[in-house]
């Protein structure tokens, strides 16, 4: 049987990906903790991930969420709606919040729903007038508290591309 700390370290272990890559392949065996990050990879990890998410266009509206709803919220339909050849101004902030957020809490589960936030900020650039500046801030599951996650994203309307900033990563 596993002790209580062996099981919270499988808990945080970061995606199949990550576990499956050799890291060193000149070592004929890898130790067990080669895969368990410590918390700032991990949130390095999940910003990664994060960054493939909103960079990925799911189905959209060719899956009925209503008729089909575990094949909206599985890996067929992962990623954000289509978005791209819309301009800024087409788009309720509040909309396009729910939106990443919903998305956020069906597709990365390493980050604590209950304390996920999107806020669409203010653009600082006149010049940027299809572009949304993103605030993501949750609690990411760690043992034995959780740990502050935080990135500011801009999303390109056009390109339906996320930059996702790694300084401003806690």
């Amino acid at each position: 049987m596993r002790s209580p700390d062996a099981f919270q370290k499988v808990r945080y272990l970061p995606s199949l990906f990550d576990r499956l890559r050799d890291n060193d392949p000149r070592a004929a065996h890898e130790h067990a903790d080669a895969y368990a990050p410590d918390a700032a990879s991990m949130q390095r990890l999940v910003r990664r991930d994060l960054a493939l998410l909103l960079n990925t266009c799911n189905l959209g509206a060719a899956i009925d969420a209503a008729r089909h709803p575990h094949a909206a919220s599985s890996a067929v339909n992962y990623g954000l709606p289509p978005l791209s050849g819309s301009l800024r101004e087409n788009h309720n902030p509040v909309a396009i919040e729910k939106l990443v957020r919903d998305t956020i809490v069906t597709f990365e589960p390493r980050l604590i729903p209950e304390s996920l936030s999107v806020r669409v900020l203010p653009s600082k650039s006149p010049g940027a007038y299809n572009v949304i500046h993103l605030e993501i801030r949750a609690l990411m599951h760690w043992s034995p508290y959780p740990v502050e996650f935080l990135v500011k994203s801009l999303y390109d309307l056009e390109s339906s591309h996320a930059f996702v900033d790694p300084l401003y990563g806690v």
